[in-house]
């Protein structure tokens, strides 16, 4: 779509597919952190290093499958979802806490603002920016249609959105501030812990190849369904993105800086170039407020590049709103 702008469109079209390449990578390494992490509890014994490269190797041949034929992940990654939800809720419910690190652990802020805002927005951008999935999505679904594909986009995001504020919140409260940026590993031990963590690692390692598909999505398009060039480029991208997980842990820092570059790249300027010159002519009004979103997003993404940390005590110190946590 970018590049049929008046101007710069091939360099635009570059960039994007760039950035494309950048913030699914770092998703597909956070994925890659988290199938680790959760086999850690599991398989104390087994190198980080070995767990990595088993879950590669496992995603490698999903990831030349038809989307058509992984729909079962998508499915199973909703189930692995509602479940840590729901036993988060039972949790709750049931009054278990973690324990408390230090005194900053003992309350929750309702209402406060900080430098962890800006992290806060990055990350939730990471998990629901989606646009570079959109075209490929689209392009694999049965009885395709504008229409029929809006609707699914509709139900889809008002489920996620009711799933991030209940799982988001009751997580803060059962878990505490210094929660792990991989909430799987602050769940209590046993069975049902541990079922949340394999059943979390399995749906990651489904979701895996939709994402990747929307790397070599333009590859294909250029050289064919069945390119050569695409297959030494999966190959390439799941061993490179092994290769990364196995060298980092941080999974709050990958998440972070990956949905501060998809900010500025798909919420501000894919949409503002196409507000700009691509819908036709438009009053002063609306040109503004385009090159506000572009202005407003390079700044958003510049300010979660720097800011990749919660920043737990200065919120509690700015907090206007403490909850106190019944911490056993």
């Amino acid at each position: 779509l970018l590049r049929c702008l008046p101007a710069h469109g091939k360099l635009v079209k570059a960039l994007l597919e760039v950035t494309i390449w950048l913030t699914v990578f770092m998703c597909l390494v956070g994925y890659l952190i988290v199938v680790a992490d959760s086999c850690k509890l599991l398989l104390p014994e087994l190198p980080r290093s070995m767990r990595v490269g088993v879950s590669g190797m496992i995603v490698l041949p999903l990831c030349f499958m038809d989307q058509q034929h992984l729909a079962f992940s998508s499915t199973l990654s909703i189930a692995a979802n509602v479940y840590v939800c729901v036993l988060l809720l039972s949790l709750f419910a049931s009054g278990w806490r973690k324990p408390a690190a230090d005194e900053t652990d003992h309350d929750c802020c309702m209402l406060g603002f900080g430098e962890g805002n800006v992290t806060m927005v990055s990350a939730l951008m990471q998990a629901a920016v989606v646009q570079m999935c959109i075209l490929p999505m689209y392009e694999e679904m049965s009885q395709r249609s504008p229409r029929r594909f809006a609707a699914c986009m509709g139900f889809s995001f008002s489920f996620v959105a009711v799933l991030f504020v209940t799982f988001c919140g009751v997580a803060y409260f059962v878990l505490g501030p210094r929660v792990s940026s991989n909430v799987l590993l602050d769940l209590p031990p046993g069975p049902f812990g541990s079922f949340a963590r394999v059943a979390m690692a399995v749906a990651v390692i489904g979701v895996y190849p939709i994402l990747l598909s929307s790397m070599v999505a333009p590859i294909k398009h250029q050289d064919g369904r069945h390119s050569r060039l695409a297959t030494i480029a999966t190959f390439t991208i799941v061993i490179c993105s092994a290769v990364a997980a196995s060298f980092t842990s941080n999974l709050g820092q990958v998440n972070v800086l990956s949905g501060a570059s998809q900010v500025f790249v798909f919420v501000a300027l894919s949409p503002g170039l196409a507000g700009l010159f691509l819908l036709g002519q438009r009053g002063i009004a609306w040109k503004i407020c385009m090159v506000l979103l572009i202005v407003i997003g390079f700044i958003v993404s510049c300010a979660g590049i720097f800011f990749t940390d919660n920043f737990v005590e200065e919120l509690q110190a700015k907090c206007m709103w403490n909850v106190l946590r019944a911490v056993d």
